[in-house]
């Protein structure tokens, strides 16, 4: 969120709206924009309590698809050792306001959804990005930059 969050100005400039949606209820979403020290949150973070875009797009989830797929050691091995390294600033950030941010997803479930990133231009599908496990997202440098060409 953090990463996305500080090149809204750049998408923003270009035409393109940034959303960024998540489990959870409105009251800790904006909980955690704040905490995360993200500006105007409220105009693009929102939750989904009932899950139910992340039924429509039918995005992974369950404990298979969490910790106990293979692909999961290998994301983290993957976000280790690629350029910039897994623990980027603003991982770091993240990571040393943690300890004071606990967060329960309103359906037990749902506490193993892995989510995805996706670029739309309009109606049409650009690019979708289905995190196949935990640690398996899309970079967002690239998800803003596939933004960014789609609108040119």
């Amino acid at each position: 969120m953090i990463q996305y969050s500080k090149r809204r100005s750049e998408l923003l400039a270009a035409g393109v709206k940034l959303v960024i949606v998540s489990i959870g209820l409105p009251e800790k979403g904006k909980a955690l924009c704040e905490h995360l020290g993200i500006e105007n949150g409220e105009e693009f973070v929102f939750v989904d309590p009932e899950n139910s875009l992340y039924d429509d797009l039918d995005l992974n989830r369950g404990v298979g698809a969490t910790f106990f797929n293979p692909a999961t050691p290998l994301a983290f091995k993957d976000r280790l050792f690629r350029e910039g390294g897994m623990f980027s600033s603003e991982l770091m950030e993240v990571m040393g306001k943690w300890k004071d941010a606990f967060y329960i997803p309103p359906r037990q479930d749902q506490a193993f959804n892995q989510g995805g990133a996706f670029v739309f231009d309009n109606d049409k599908t650009v690019y979708a990005h289905y995190d196949e496990a935990t640690a398996a997202h899309a970079r967002p440098e690239e998800m803003v930059d596939l933004a960014l060409a789609a609108k040119q």
